[in-house]
């Protein structure tokens, strides 16, 4: 068994309910990574849980994305970093930061090593997608929902957005946690950003790999993430079913899953029928066409924006936040 005990939940009023209940039961370690901390309903909430953790003496560390948590970190994140709360943003837009990187794009900055791509496409597009919490390394919650009120129907109403999240405890979660140490040290200080001296190689955080978690925070990794979506895809015998916010595939993707439609696998893709994203419904459906040809399934989700991410490959349920597109697999 690859964890010992999960628990599904379909929503964000499910999620924040578990997840608020578990960091009041944290005795030693709450550590909390999100791509986008709106400052919001649900915002403060999660503000105000984490200083109660802080304040019965456990230690809190929070790690946002510098896009996606803009105009978070350079506020509420510094109330918490003055409450005591350890926070750290991950590549934050600095325009003096970004301009240093550009003139040694151009040349006309020499760093002691020259990098190999460009560093400001490097700094802009590298992002950190995760939605996790850990909880005194026993206890991890993961999925696609991030600190916002459009997930909460209590606060949004109807239109809340369709997500999906697990609880999970094993022995998977000591990778979690690698994970997170990994991105904290490449992280930087809400209160003094861009102090950092630029660096061109770094020290790999070692986790055992395993099926429990499927990581991409180094080349390997990522590289080992994409041969085994692909590898499962190859092997499905029974069914291939995704739900995912954003489809655009990689041309090896399509591949696997027309051949799998072929020769005889209940392959269905669920998207939604409206997106956050004006533009990428049309993106969606251009790839529908060759997929429907070959047997694919396509189902398009119409009551709210679906931005759940989930893969079900026969008896095997994979969750998370990465998406079905370069981004995802190249990327965040």
């Amino acid at each position: 068994m690859l964890w010992k005990s999960e628990e599904v939940l379909f929503d964000g009023d499910a999620y924040f309910h578990s997840l608020f209940s578990e960091w009041n039961r944290a005795e030693h370690t709450i550590d909390f990574e999100n791509y986008i901390f709106d400052d919001s309903e649900i915002g403060a909430e999660v503000v105000r849980e984490l200083k109660r953790a802080h304040e019965r003496g456990v230690r809190v560390r929070v790690i946002v994305d510098g896009l996606g948590a803009s105009g978070w970190w350079q506020t509420k994140g510094l109330e918490l970093e003055r409450a005591g709360i350890e926070v750290r943003v991950y590549h934050p837009v600095i325009l003096n930061l970004i301009w240093r990187r550009l003139m040694i794009d151009l040349g006309f900055i020499k760093p002691d090593r020259k990098p190999r791509r460009s560093l400001v496409l490097r700094r802009l597009n590298r992002r950190n997608h995760r939605k996790v919490s850990i909880i005194d390394g026993k206890v991890a919650y993961v999925g696609s929902i991030n600190v916002a009120d459009c997930h909460l129907k209590r606060i949004v109403g109807e239109h809340s957005w369709r997500d999906t999240a697990v609880k999970l405890e094993g022995a998977g979660i000591n990778e979690l946690s690698a994970a997170f140490d990994h991105t904290w040290i490449r992280s930087e200080s809400a209160s003094h950003p861009g102090r950092r001296k630029i660096r061109f190689t770094f020290r790999r955080v070692k986790a055992p790999l395993s099926d429990a978690v499927s990581l991409n925070y180094t080349t390997k990794r990522r590289k080992l993430s994409r041969l085994s979506f692909v590898s499962r895809l190859t092997s499905a015998k029974e069914r291939i079913w995704i739900s995912n916010a954003y489809l655009a595939p990689p041309s090896n993707i399509r591949r696997r899953l027309t051949k799998a439609a072929k020769r005889g696998v209940d392959v269905r893709v669920l998207v939604p029928q409206r997106s956050d994203v004006w533009f990428m419904p049309f993106i969606a459906r251009a790839y529908y066409r060759p997929l429907l040809k070959a047997g694919v399934h396509i189902y398009e989700y119409t009551p709210r924006f679906l931005h759940a991410k989930s893969l079900i490959v026969d008896n095997e349920v994979i969750l998370g936040t990465s998406n079905l597109n370069r981004r995802s697999f190249l990327h965040d």
